[in-house]
């Protein structure tokens, strides 16, 4: 007797009802992904924004806390290593930096910080003029520039002396390029100012000694406190640009010149709706090297607190305008002083232009989350008399 056999397997009932549960989980888990992508989209949003401004803060400190690090142990020059610039942009009262819709930032909602540094490789040098030991920082010798005669450190006699220029000399001179930063600071450290090279070093010979010729923009004299610099482009980093008790224009053979190289940070608004923060590095070849910080960046406030020249301790608040500074007495932006800087900074994730977006933050109402970063940091710019 034969037996029949039979495959086994799913009724069509079975798949249907099969597809249907699945389709039903699927659909819940879709649902549940999609109510909670926008959740992951913001923690990954902020989450960038934080790391941006830490990361942004931490190459702060580490500049700031180096500034003026290149110390000269045979030169005799108080205020070196010379320090932080802040340059504060103040909000008048009942103002604001910001318009628009969507919001955009202007130049006054962002300070800017110079940190100030000389170049190690260009040993300091006694500046002096072609007719007598000392130079006038605002007398044009040739157009609108001056000259200054550099002798080594602790030499009144230049580089030597022959028809041609000692290789000493040549070498020196190749270390001043044209646009350097110099900085002009009595023996002192009570007084000084900065100029911009207009060529490169030169060589020249006085009587019978060699010495490195410096040709450079000249500072303001009367009716403006002399060695005052009416604009950035003589002092794009406004160490002399506004008016301070410690300027001055005149630096004779027992004075210095310092070849400076700033670090500066400021905030880029080419972009108004995506402000950018930037560290521009001035090289040794007197190229910049800019690089992006943080984007998105609606915060930068620069604070300083003053050294106190009887206490040793500071003595006022944070200032966030340079134009206040105060240790007992008005000492409007003397960056000396300065021995400790509050960094405030503020950014964004990517505004979301979505109607359906309805988030508004507390700080400025705009469709976007923040995050703040504020730290102190206290540069090592202590002078040898403080």
């Amino acid at each position: 007797m034969s037996r029949k056999t039979c495959d086994t397997g799913f009724t069509l009932l079975e798949l249907m009802v099969a597809t249907l549960i699945f389709g039903i989980i699927s659909s819940a888990a879709f649902s549940l992904m999609a109510q909670h992508q926008p959740i992951f989209n913001r923690q990954q949003n902020l989450a960038e924004v934080n790391i941006s401004l830490r990361n942004a803060v931490a190459q702060m400190q580490i500049d700031i806390a180096n500034a003026g690090a290149n110390y000269y142990t045979g030169a005799n020059i108080p205020n070196y290593p010379v320090g932080v610039v802040v340059t504060n942009n103040v909000v008048s009262s009942g103002g604001d930096c910001r318009s628009g819709s969507p919001l955009t930032y202007s130049a006054s909602c962002f300070d800017q910080m110079s940190i100030i540094t000389a170049d190690k490789a260009t040993p300091p040098a006694n500046p002096m003029s072609s007719t007598s030991g000392c130079i006038d920082t605002t007398a044009a010798t040739s157009g609108a520039n001056g000259t200054a005669y550099l002798s080594p450190s602790g030499s009144t006699t230049g580089y030597g002396t022959g028809t041609t220029a000692p290789a000493a000399a040549t070498t020196a001179a190749a270390s001043y390029l044209s646009g350097d930063q110099i900085l002009f600071v009595t023996n002192s450290g009570s007084q000084y100012t900065t100029a911009k090279l207009a060529s490169a070093g030169a060589t020249a010979k006085i009587g019978t000694y060699w010495y490195v010729l410096l040709t450079y923009g000249t500072t303001a004299g009367s009716p403006s406190p002399p060695g005052l610099n009416t604009s950035t482009a003589n002092d794009p980093y406004n160490m002399t640009t506004n008016t301070n008790t410690m300027l001055f224009n005149s630096f004779c053979s027992t004075d210095w010149v310092l070849r400076i190289l700033p670090i500066t940070y400021q905030v880029d608004i080419s972009n108004p709706s995506n402000p950018v923060l930037t560290r521009t590095v001035t090289g040794l070849s007197q190229t910049l090297s800019q690089k992006t910080l943080a984007t998105q960046v609606i915060g930068f406030k620069l604070g300083a607190s003053l050294f106190n020249n009887t206490t040793d301790t500071d003595t006022t608040t944070y200032s966030f305008d340079a134009g206040n500074y105060d240790n007992g007495s008005p000492v409007h932006y003397n960056y000396t002083l300065v021995r400790s800087i509050m960094v405030s900074l503020i950014g964004r994730t990517n505004p979301n232009p979505d109607p359906s977006y309805t988030f508004r933050n507390s700080f400025d109402n705009g469709p976007y989350e923040i995050q703040g970063v504020s730290v102190v940091i206290n540069p090592r710019n202590m002078s040898m008399t403080d």
